[in-house]
C-alpha cells in the first residue's frame, strides 16, 4: 500500500470516526437529553450518586465535553452544587471508557447491520423516535466501519523500523508518552478519536503495553484542554473551575501513576492478552482510579476552586448573562439557557422600567426618563443577541419539541421588546405631561393609578411564567384581563365624557390635550398588557 493510499484510508476512517461519534450523539441527545434533568435530581444526592450520573450522562452524549458544558449549566441554574458538578466530571471520565470499551470489540459485522436497521428507523419508518434511534445506530456503524479504515491505513507500518522504534521510545520514555499523546488530543480536541487511533495502531501490533499506558494517561489529560482553554475566556466562573478541576483530576492521576506505570502493565496484561482491549482497560481503570481518589476529597477541591477561582466581578458593559456559545452542541441545555436570559431580561424590564414609570406619571420626576431609555436600549441589544443565538440554534439538529420551544422563545423575547418601546413611549408622554404643566383631575389620576396596578399584576405573575412555566399562572393572567378591559373601558369612557361636557383643566393648554394624553396613557397601559398576555399564550401553548 502506498503511503498517498495509506494517508486517504486514515484520514478518511478518522472522518467517518468522528462523524459517527456525532451523529451517534446526536441521536441521543433527542432521546435521552430531555430526559436527564429529572434523572439528575434523583442522582445528584449523594457524591457517588453524581458519578453515576457522570457516567450515564457521558454515555448519552457520547462526549465528556458535552458533559461538561451540561453541567457547567446545571451548576449555573442552582440544579446542582459545584461539589456535585466535580463528581459528575469524574463519572464522564468512566463514561467516556465505556464507550472506549465498545469500541475496542471487533464487531464491524454486526455495526454494518446496524447501518441497515438504522437507515430503515430512519428514512422508512420516520416517527420521531425511530428517525432518533435510526440516527444512532447509523452513526454507530460508521464509528466502526470508520475503525476497520484506521487499521487497514496503519497495516503497512508494520514493516517500517522507524516507526517501530519511535512507537517503542513512548514506552521507554514515558514522560515523552503523556508529552506527545496530550498534544495529539488538543490537536485532534478528541480523546475518543486518539483512543481510536490507538487501538488502530494495537490491532496492528504496532503498540506494546509499555507505549500503551503513557498514551492513554495523555489522553486523559489532553481531552481537558480544549474545555479548559475555552474556560479561561468564559464569563461563567463556574465553568473555569469545573474546567479546571477536570485537568487537575488527570493531571494529578498521572503523577502518581509515572512511577507505578510498569506494575499497572502487568495488571493490564494480566486482564487480557488483547492489544486493543488492552488500551481500553487502561483507559478504565485509570478513570476509576480517578473515582475511587478523589470522589471523597471533592469537598476539599471545591473549598480551593472557590478561593484560587473567585467570582469575577461584571464588568459595567452590556452582556449575556447565561447564553454561552458552547452549550449550541447541546440544544435542551441551549434552550434552558436562552429561557433564563428571558427571564433575567423580564425583571429587567420590570425593576427598571415598569416600577419606575409611576415617579414620572404621578410624581412628575423627569429624571427616570434617561433610565427607562438607557434600559430600553439594553432590551434591544439583548434581543438582537437572542434572536442570533436562536437563529444559530435551528441550524442544529432539533427536535420537534425543541423547534417549537425555539419558535416559543423568539415570540417571547419579541413581545418583551415591544413592551420595553412602548414604556419608553409612555415615559416620553409623561415628560411632555410635566414639561407643558398640564393638570390632571385627582379621580383620572386614581382611575390610571388602578390600571397601573392591575397590569403590575399581570407582569408580577409573568416573571414566575417564564421561571417555572406553569400553567396555572397563565390562566391567572388570563383572569386579570377582564378586570384590566373593565378598568380600561371606565378610563375610556370618563374621559369621552369630560370631553363632551368641556371637563378638564389646564393651566397652560387647553383641556382637550390634557385628556387626549389621557387617553394615551391608557391606551398603552392597554397595549402593554396585551403584550404579557401574549407571552403567557406563548408559554400556555409551547
Amino acid at each position: 500500500m502506498s503511503y498517498i493510499t495509506m494517508a486517504m484510508h486514515f484520514l478518511g476512517g478518522l472522518g467517518l470516526f468522528l462523524y459517527g461519534v456525532n451523529v451517534t450523539s446526536d441521536g441521543l441527545q433527542k432521546i435521552a437529553a430531555n430526559r436527564l434533568k429529572s434523572i439528575l435530581a434523583s442522582l445528584t444526592k449523594k457524591p457517588w450518586a453524581a458519578s453515576l450520573f457522570g457516567i450515564v450522562m457521558t454515555v448519552a452524549l457520547q462526549s465528556s465535553t458535552a458533559t461538561t458544558v451540561m453541567i457547567v449549566e446545571f451548576v449555573n441554574s442552582g440544579f446542582m452544587s459545584l461539589t456535585q458538578a466535580l463528581g459528575v466530571v469524574l463519572g464522564s471520565a468512566v463514561g467516556t471508557s465505556i464507550v472506549i470499551q465498545l469500541i475496542s470489540f471487533p464487531i464491524l459485522n454486526f455495526s454494518l447491520f446496524l447501518l441497515f436497521i438504522g437507515f430503515i428507523l430512519l428514512l422508512i419508518v420516520r416517527t420521531p423516535l425511530t428517525k432518533s434511534i435510526g440516527q444512532a445506530f447509523i452513526g454507530f456503524g460508521c464509528i466502526f466501519v470508520g475503525m476497520s479504515f484506521l487499521s487497514g491505513a496503519f497495516a503497512g507500518l508494520k514493516t517500517s523500523p522507524l516507526v517501530g522504534d519511535f512507537l517503542t521510545q513512548l514506552g521507554v520514555i514515558p514522560l515523552l508518552g503523556i508529552i506527545v499523546s496530550i498534544l495529539i488530543t488538543t490537536l485532534l480536541q478528541s480523546s475518543a478519536a486518539f483512543l481510536a487511533i490507538l487501538i488502530s495502531l494495537s490491532t496492528n501490533g504496532l503498540l506494546t503495553i509499555e507505549a500503551i499506558i503513557p498514551l492513554v494517561m495523555g489522553a486523559h489529560i489532553g481531552g481537558t484542554m480544549t474545555t479548559l482553554f475555552s474556560s479561561l475566556s468564559s464569563e461563567r466562573t463556574d465553568a473555569v473551575r469545573v474546567a479546571v478541576a477536570n485537568s487537575i483530576y488527570r493531571i494529578a492521576a498521572a503523577i502518581i501513576l509515572l512511577p507505578f506505570f510498569k506494575y499497572v502493565a502487568l495488571f493490564v496484561q494480566w486482564t487480557t492478552a488483547d492489544f486493543p482491549r488492552q488500551v481500553a482497560n487502561t483507559h478504565l481503570f485509570s478513570a476509576i482510579f480517578m473515582v475511587v481518589l478523589f470522589l471523597p476529597l471533592n469537598k476539599y477541591l471545591t473549598r480551593a476552586l472557590l478561593k484560587w477561582v473567585p467570582q469575577r466581578k461584571r464588568e459595567e458593559r452590556q452582556q449575556l448573562i447565561y447564553l454561552s456559545r458552547s452549550a449550541l452542541e447541546l440544544p435542551e441545555v441551549a434552550l434552558n439557557q436562552v429561557r433564563q436570559e428571558i427571564r433575567w431580561l423580564g425583571n429587567r424590564i420590570l425593576e427598571n422600567m415598569f416600577q419606575l414609570l409611576p415617579r414620572l406619571i404621578f410624581t412628575g420626576d423627569t429624571k427616570v426618563i434617561a433610565e427607562l431609555e438607557r434600559t430600553e436600549r439594553e432590551v434591544d441589544w439583548h434581543y438582537e443577541e437572542l434572536s442570533k443565538f436562536i437563529k444559530d440554534l435551528y441550524r442544529r439538529d432539533l427536535t420537534r419539541e425543541q423547534i417549537v420551544a425555539s419558535h416559543s422563545y423568539q415570540l417571547i423575547i419579541k413581545e418583551l421588546e415591544y413592551l420595553a418601546d412602548s414604556l419608553v413611549v409612555m415615559a416620553r408622554l409623561g415628560g411632555r405631561i410635566h414639561s407643558e404643566k398640564m393638570t390632571i383631575h385627582d379621580d383620572d389620576i386614581d382611575r390610571m393609578g388602578e390600571l397601573y396596578i392591575l397590569v403590575s399584576e399581570n407582569f408580577l405573575t409573568l416573571l414566575p411564567l417564564l421561571n417555572r412555566g406553569e400553567k396555572d399562572l397563565a390562566e391567572k393572567i388570563f383572569a386579570n384581563q377582564e378586570r384590566i378591559i373593565e378598568s380600561y373601558n371606565l378610563i375610556q369612557n370618563g374621559v369621552v365624557c369630560g370631553m363632551q361636557k368641556g371637563a378638564g383643566n389646564s393651566v397652560s393648554v387647553d383641556a382637550d390635550e390634557v385628556q387626549k394624553a389621557i387617553l394615551d396613557l391608557d391606551n398603552w397601559f392597554y397595549k402593554i398588557n396585551e403584550h404579557i398576555v401574549r407571552i403567557a399564550k406563548t408559554l400556555q401553548n409551547g
